[in-house]
């Protein structure tokens, strides 16, 4: 209504519509009339003081309540280790906050991981957040099985997801699973897609010295992994020397963010959906355990403690171990590597004989004890050197350079490691 409306007009307005509103006119009175952006709100109050109010924008506030009611959503969540478990606890703190649309969240997680025996079982850290919030979950699909014998999860209040969030799930979600949402598959990545498709970004980003890497949304790809339409992406600098660990946080926290924006935007998101260039593609493969050991004659330090920081969570740098005065040969795990970026004093070194120090840096695999840190500084190619401060022989317990070095009566600078 105008605001310059004449008062004769306005007053004549508002008796009628006063004169509607209360059906017994003798026993009511004007309780407030007001104007506000736009809205013009009445009241009339009965002698047992129930208010009753009007206002023409009514109609307009109840469709607004019904269309956020109709935008709740409910997710369906795959996932199942340490990388996932972030997204899953930013997905809860929105659901909590006043006015979130995510009205639900059930979890799709592997079953309790089983050691060496039953009592020894353990839940996939994914898994236990979900029990410790309450959330339902269902077990992700058999090794055996696969998805061929995996029965999609049913639930009597739930008529279908919106969403499925799939974080480090480990398994490829055919088409026939991702259409069962009513919005979409969509898949948290570890990297800048489409750099480093596959199972090792992290790794890679490190063994590479990359400065920046960061965290990718993107659309269920029906038939390839990490190939669907980006939705959001967001760079994070490479912190120095990272370890897998490390940047696993890091990104984990980035990718945590970046999904609850996609879920709350996802219309906008989608509409500004980008298509990987596959001129830009490139693999992440996984790092096997045979990659992991050094080759003393081609591997320079950094090389070598790059792969340990990358990849040491999972298999440890290995070499070979010549055992004295026989062909036998033993491997050993190395733990704690890091590289020595200057000389040292000779004088810091034990010395089996005087040409020993001629060797120091140059000889791949020498071994040479630095009593300073109590470490073994090992030849590397290039000339460098690589610290390791524990060791393990298979079936062993770990233990220190030190002891290491006067249990096996290592000659320091004489006695080597050797490669396969």
């Amino acid at each position: 209504m105008s605001h310059s409306l004449s008062m004769r007009t306005w007053n004549n307005y508002a008796g009628r519509v006063m004169s509607m509103a209360c059906q017994r006119p003798l026993r009511a009175h004007l309780g407030f009339v007001r104007m506000h952006s736009g809205t013009i709100s009445f009241g009339c109050r009965n002698v047992n003081q129930v208010d009753r109010s009007f206002s023409v924008s009514t109609t307009r506030s109840q469709e607004q309540t019904q269309s956020q009611d109709q935008k709740k959503i409910k997710i369906l969540f795959f996932g199942s280790d340490s990388f996932s478990v972030p997204h899953l606890e930013a997905l809860l703190a929105e659901k909590e906050k006043p006015g979130s649309i995510i009205e639900r969240i059930d979890v799709v997680s592997p079953k309790e991981r089983t050691k060496k025996s039953k009592r020894d079982a353990e839940d996939s850290p994914l898994t236990l957040l979900a029990k410790q919030n309450n959330l339902k979950t269902y077990p992700s699909p058999d090794r055996k099985g696969g998805f061929d014998a995996w029965t999609f999860p049913e639930d009597k209040d739930v008529a279908a997801w919106d969403f499925g969030v799939v974080v480090s799930f480990g398994w490829f979600l055919p088409d026939n699973v991702i259409t069962r949402f009513k919005k979409a598959g969509i898949n948290v990545h570890p990297s800048l897609l489409p750099r480093y498709r596959g199972s090792a970004p992290l790794q890679r980003a490190i063994m590479n010295q990359d400065k920046v890497t960061g965290v990718t949304v993107q659309l269920l790809d029906p038939n390839e992994f990490d190939a669907g339409k980006i939705l959001a992406q967001a760079e994070v600098n490479m912190p120095e020397n990272p370890t897998y660990r490390s940047l696993e946080s890091l990104l984990a926290k980035k990718g945590g963010e970046l999904v609850v924006d996609v879920v709350n935007n996802f219309d906008e998101r989608r509409r500004d959906a980008k298509t990987q260039d596959p001129a830009l593609v490139t693999k992440a493969n996984k790092i096997s355990r045979e990659a992991c050991k050094i080759q003393w004659n081609t591997w320079d330090a950094p090389r070598a403690e790059r792969l340990y920081r990358a990849n040491g969570f999972r298999y440890p740098m290995s070499t070979l171990w010549k055992v004295q005065d026989t062909d036998k040969h033993l491997s050993v795990s190395l733990f704690d590597l890091f590289t020595i970026d200057k000389a040292l004093p000779a004088s810091e070194y034990v010395l089996e004989d005087s040409q020993s120090v001629a060797t120091l840096g140059s000889t791949p695999g020498t071994i040479f004890y630095h009593k300073p840190t109590e470490s073994f500084h090992v030849s590397c190619a290039n000339g460098s050197l690589l610290g390791i401060s524990a060791l393990q022989f298979e079936g062993k317990k770990r233990v220190s350079a030190k002891d290491f070095y006067n249990g096996y009566k290592i000659r320091s600078g004489v006695s080597r490691f050797e490669y396969s």
